[in-house]
């Protein structure tokens, strides 16, 4: 077992060199200075970093997406590195010993529950000592000077959430996360320096359900160029009327879509919206890039982005909780293509969130299109009452439909504001009554989406049960045989699908999983399927 991490650390008293004599405090004098100059390490220049030998970490630990109930700790180099799994990443193995100190939360998982991964309050995740360290050029949005780090433990099978913090909380993005947008380049879209570009920030507006503004998150000729493209498209991709479910129109969805995956702005929005989210890129867990326009009067009622078992498509057999391995849309992305005025509604709104202080008025204008009794006057009264993102052009509405434990949230229920003011082709853009909102939708799974998992071109996959006893294996709820213990197998099979490991029968709770990946793609992949570990009450490591 590792050894603990050690614990706030006494200051030691200072002795006072005024006793000593005048002439040999002088020839101790430059000592002193050398010994205090720190060497300049390879690891530390990495981090932009010039660490002393001996320098601690000062961090406040946190559970998943957590406001409250962080926990101060003090970590030096050698305990980052003491984690007892000498085959883990350095990363993963801090996060499993740090699981000791905060209660991690993965909703019906038993107690203690264990993180693999640590993220950093800025978005990082934590890889080595050097990013516990306090920044040294934080500025007003960002955490500041000298301040502790906030670290945030995921547990085993979850996604990354941001925490709230408070109302209107300013977070800068690290550009190691996502690069700052260049506004007369939408060439960039991972991580990197970032010159004089305006950082991404992340804005606190709700923590139940919880919801954040982007801001930064795409340039003016970006958005341009998506609405350019999308007027352009053709054929199935071309702008047609809204649909829910099945292809089926309504009248509680009034405006237009395009799909757009393939241009090269889309694809670095796309790109975007999964850094921001912290969720590892794959055409897998994506709908797809959607283009919306609303015109006066338009709008979308209230709905969940987010999907139940048992209702969908009949399928009884896909698991739609994260928390028990399963997949669901996790995260929205909802990127503002241009400027709607206040007074012309647009807003993306939460109808189960709190009520806002001080409420705003609702535009009489609204009042007289929409008559009493339909969605779209009930939802134009909740837009001025209730949480509310307000449309602008390069930013972003970021919420989640899942819970940082993996449950679903019925509070992230949103809708689409209808438009407010006259109508109008888009000939009129000079009309500054004229009512006209464009918008990019994405959804981000946290694994293979469903409708993906059965799709994909051939794979060679190698499984290797570590176990003592027999594992029994499952896709996608079906039977597909029992491996022994000890023993190997070569499978064919396809990429995105995903197996599950289950002890004593197929219907047992899965204990590990893997999807197949795309890469490599002439290879052979290979799956190795081991104990699950937990974290006694003591510190120890044991196995299940």
């Amino acid at each position: 077992s590792s050894s603990p991490p050690s614990r706030p650390r006494r200051r030691r008293r200072r002795r006072s060199l005024l006793p000593l004599p005048l002439p040999l405090m002088l020839l101790l004098l430059p000592l002193l200075v050398v010994s205090s100059l720190a060497p300049y390490t390879a690891e530390a220049a990495a981090s932009g970093r010039n660490r002393r030998p001996n320098d601690v970490a000062s961090f406040v630990l946190f559970d998943n997406g957590s406001s409250s109930g962080g926990v101060d700790v003090s970590l030096s180099p050698d305990d980052f590195r003491s984690g007892s799994d000498s085959d883990a990443p350095p990363g993963e193995a801090f996060a499993v010993d740090m699981s000791r100190l905060v209660d991690v939360s993965k909703y019906m998982a038993p107690k203690p529950v264990v993180a693999t991964r640590a993220f950093r309050e800025d978005g990082e995740l934590i890889t080595n000592f050097e990013q516990l360290l306090p920044a040294e050029d934080e500025d007003e949005d960002g955490s500041g000077e000298g301040r502790k780090r906030r670290v945030y433990l995921v547990a085993n099978g979850l996604e990354f959430v941001w925490p709230f913090v408070e109302l209107g909380h300013l977070q800068r993005v690290s550009p190691n996360v996502m690069i700052p947008l260049n506004a007369s380049s939408s060439s960039s879209s991972s991580g990197g320096g970032g010159g004089d570009r305006p950082p991404v920030i992340i804005e606190s507006m709700s923590e139940s359900p919880r919801v954040f503004r982007i801001h930064n998150m795409c340039t003016p000729d970006e958005s341009r160029s998506i609405i350019e493209n999308a007027l352009s498209l053709k054929g199935a991709s071309a702008l047609h009327r809204s649909t829910v479910g099945e292809d089926e129109t309504t009248d509680t969805r009034t405006s237009e879509n395009a799909w757009d995956s393939d241009s090269d702005v889309a694809k670095a929005l796309i790109s975007r919206s999964f850094r921001v989210t912290n969720i590892e890129e794959n055409p897998g867990k994506r709908d797809g890039l959607q283009i919306v326009r609303y015109k006066s009067g338009q709008g979308y009622n209230t709905h969940p982005d987010y999907f139940e078992n048992g209702r969908r498509n009949g399928d009884d057999d896909f698991d739609f909780n994260p928390y028990s391995g399963g997949s669901n849309r996790f995260a929205t992305v909802f990127i503002y293509l241009n400027d709607v005025p206040e007074n012309q509604g647009g807003f993306t709104v939460f109808p189960r969130a709190p009520s806002i202080v001080p409420v705003r008025p609702v535009p009489r204008r609204a009042l007289e299109m929409f008559e009493i009794g339909t969605w779209q006057r009930h939802v134009t009264e909740k837009c001025y009452t209730r949480l509310a993102v307000p449309p602008a052009l390069g930013t972003a509405a970021l919420f989640y439909s899942i819970t940082p434990d993996g449950r679903i949230d019925s509070k992230s229920h949103h809708a689409a504001c209808p438009l407010i003011g006259k109508g109008g082709e888009e000939e009129d853009d000079d009309d500054p009554d004229r009512a006209l909102k464009w918008g990019a939708n994405i959804w981000l799974w946290n694994r293979q989406r469903y409708g993906e998992v059965r799709t994909g071109d051939p794979r060679s996959l190698l499984i290797r049960n570590e176990c003592d006893e027999d594992v029994y294996l499952t896709w996608e709820g079906r039977d597909n045989g029992v491996m022994e213990g000890g023993r190997a197998m070569n499978m064919n099979t396809y990429e995105f699908h995903r197996f599950k490991a289950h002890f004593r029968g197929y219907k047992e709770k899965a204990f590990a999983e893997y999807t197949v990946e795309s890469e490599p793609s002439d290879g052979v992949q290979t799956w190795t399927v081991r104990r699950p570990r937990v974290v006694t009450f003591d510190g120890s490591k044991e196995e299940l």
